[in-house]
């Protein structure tokens, strides 16, 4: 077996399983089984009716054959439809309004993000796309862990108890790729379309391949051009890490311009934003004076020193530590 290959049931009858194997061999019999089953055929009627300038939809469905859903039994509610035909003039029963507040979607946990990774085109509107990720989604079965995993390594993001949360560096990273071409899910569709049409003899593999190699071009032409996006400004302050780079200003960020170095410095630390002054100072002096107006993640607010650490991470020294706090990142 490989990451790849799907798990196949052999013809040795499972004998003396526990309670959890002879689950799991269930699930993996089933599945099977499904695979090589019939298809389940429904009708699905949508019927779409106006009132006052305003349309109101519905739908319905009704399984002609059973098919694969047979194996476990599933059943789903059928939504019979009337023998409407377009046209015909119906008759309201009664309205009524309903108010109600919407939640913001809960944090990712590993497993939700693995699973929007696998389903990740679902929500894109363009009906081709959207069928051309169906299969796909973001990475695969064996890669998508282990993009995860180097997320958490680069510090992208961290684990807070069970939740998946944006460190701000992840914060900021978003900020500059959100609408570049490398960050559109839609891109993995229009892939996958082409390597269809491919398949169908209805394009050359050399032609596709050339349509990377430009989109290639064109992803690294936007990464260069980041800078510009944002313009820059020299922040008057050598790199404290390599000390040959000037440091300087990029919207969120402060960088060494020395392209061997790109010391990163990011302004936003727990909820507040650091001033032109406060940078200078973590820069020429290796912390901060005593800064206030910082939040942590459960809303509360505190006072800290910022610092480098030994590596020129930042870090926080909080009043109480600092007379013993030696600050490893201050300038030689």
């Amino acid at each position: 077996m490989t990451d790849h290959h799907a798990l196949l049931v052999t013809g040795e009858k499972p004998l003396f399983l526990s309670k959890e194997d002879n689950t799991i061999y269930q699930m993996i019999a089933g599945r099977m089984v499904e695979a090589f089953s019939e298809k389940c055929v429904k009708d699905v009627t949508t019927v779409t009716a106006e009132c006052a300038g305003v349309e109101f939809t519905v739908k319905g469905s009704v399984v002609k054959q059973t098919g694969w859903r047979a194996v476990y039994g599933e059943e789903k509610e059928e939504i019979t439809i009337p023998g409407w035909q377009e046209g015909d003039t119906l008759t309201p029963k009664g309205s009524s309004i309903t108010e109600g507040k919407t939640k913001p979607k809960p944090l990712h946990t590993e497993a939700t993000l693995l699973s929007a990774m696998e389903t990740a085109g679902k929500e894109i509107e363009d009906d081709a796309l959207r069928q051309a990720m169906k299969d796909c989604g973001i990475g695969t079965p064996a890669t998508r862990a282990s993009i995860i995993e180097t997320l958490f390594k680069r510090g992208y993001m961290e684990r807070c108890k069970k939740s998946l949360v944006p460190t701000e560096k992840g914060l900021a990273l978003n900020s500059v790729v959100k609408t570049m071409r490398i960050a559109d899910v839609a891109m993995t569709g229009e892939w996958e379309k082409e390597l269809a049409r491919i398949e169908r003899g209805e394009l050359s593999d050399d032609t596709f391949r050339k349509e990377i190699e430009a989109y290639t071009r064109e992803i690294t032409s936007e990464l260069i051009s980041c800078d510009k996006l944002f313009g820059s400004r020299d922040s008057g302050c050598a790199c404290p890490k390599c000390g040959t780079g000037r440091m300087r200003f990029y919207g969120k960020v402060v960088r060494c311009d020395n392209t061997e170095c790109g010391l990163p410095v990011f302004r936003l630390k727990a909820g507040r934003t650091l001033s032109d002054d406060e940078i200078k100072d973590l820069l020429t002096e290796g912390h901060t004076k005593l800064l206030k107006g910082f939040k942590s993640k459960q809303g509360k607010s505190f006072d800290a020193v910022v610092a480098f650490d030994g590596e020129y991470n930042t870090t926080f020294v909080f009043p109480e530590a600092k007379k013993d706090k030696k600050f490893s990142g201050r300038k030689k």
